[in-house]
C-alpha cells in the first residue's frame, strides 16, 4: 500500500502496489505495509492505519533526507523512514523485513527441516509470548522479555520484529510503541499462518495409520 503523490511513479519488485490514501479496496487482501510519501496533506500514520482497517499496520515514511533528520518520526507514529531519493533496490530492502510472504516461506522451510508439529507448536508458544509483550505496560517487565522475543523472532523469520525488539532490549526504550505494534502485526501473521492450513490435522494413510505431517487444509497459494 503506497500513500501519496509518489504512488504513480514508485514500483518495487516483489510488491503489489495499492495506490492512494483511500485504502486497498474491499476486494483486495490486507496490505503488508504502508509506504507514505511525505508531502503537504499526507495523512497521519494513525489515519493510514484506520483507512487500511489494520490498527497495527507498519507505516514507513518516504521523505527527503532533511525531513528524516529533523523529525522524530517514531514519535509521529512511523515505524521506519526511507529517503525519497532511494533507488528501487533500496526501497525493496527497507520493505523486505515486513514482507509476510518471506516470513511464511521461512516457516515452510523450518517445517521441512523439523516437522510440522514441532514448528506449529513453537509458533503457537511464540504467539502467546507476543500477546503478553503487546499488552505489557511495565517497562522493566517488557525489557526483561525483549531479548527472548528478538531471538525467537529472528529464528522464525519475523525480521522487522526481531530487529525492533533487539534494539529495545539494548536500551532504545523509545521504540516501545513500535515494538508493540510489531508484536501485534506478527500475531496477525501467525493467525494467517494457521488459517492457511499450516496447523495440521492427521489424515489417514495406508492401513488406517495417520500421517502426522499432512496438511489439514489446502496449502497456501
Amino acid at each position: 500500500m503506497l500513500v501519496g503523490l509518489a504512488a504513480a511513479t514508485v514500483r518495487v519488485a516483489g510488491w503489489r502496489v495499492c495506490a492512494g490514501a483511500a485504502g486497498p479496496g474491499a476486494d483486495a487482501p490486507p496490505p503488508d505495509v504502508a509506504l507514505v510519501a511525505i508531502v503537504r496533506g499526507t495523512p497521519s500514520p494513525g489515519r493510514v492505519r484506520s483507512l487500511s482497517g489494520s490498527p497495527y499496520l507498519p507505516v514507513l515514511a518516504l521523505a527527503p533526507d532533511d525531513w528524516i533528520e529533523r523529525h522524530d518520526w517514531r514519535a509521529l507514529g512511523y515505524d521506519g523512514a526511507v529517503a525519497g531519493e532511494a533507488v528501487p533496490e533500496a526501497l525493496a530492502d527497507a520493505l523486505a523485513a515486513w514482507h509476510r510472504d518471506a516470513t511464511l516461506a521461512t516457516l515452510d522451510r523450518l517445517e521441512a527441516s523439523f516437522g510440522v508439529a514441532e514448528v506449529a507448536a513453537l509458533v503457537d508458544r511464540f504467539g502467546a509470548m507476543l500477546a503478553g509483550a503487546r499488552d505489557e505496560r511495565d517497562p522493566a517487565a517488557l525489557a526483561h522479555m525483549a531479548h527472548r522475543v528478538a531471538g525467537i523472532a529472528g529464528t522464525l523469520g519475523f525480521a522487522a520484529l526481531g530487529r525492533l525488539w533487539l534494539r529495545f532490549s539494548e536500551g532504545e526504550t523509545g521504540l516501545a510503541d513500535s515494538a508493540r505494534r510489531a508484536a501485534a502485526y506478527a500475531i496477525a501473521t501467525i493467525a494467517m499462518y494457521r488459517d492457511a492450513g499450516v496447523a495440521r490435522q492427521p489424515v489417514a494413510v495406508g492401513d488406517g495409520e495417520a500421517d502426522p505431517t499432512a496438511r489439514g487444509t489446502a496449502p497456501r497459494q
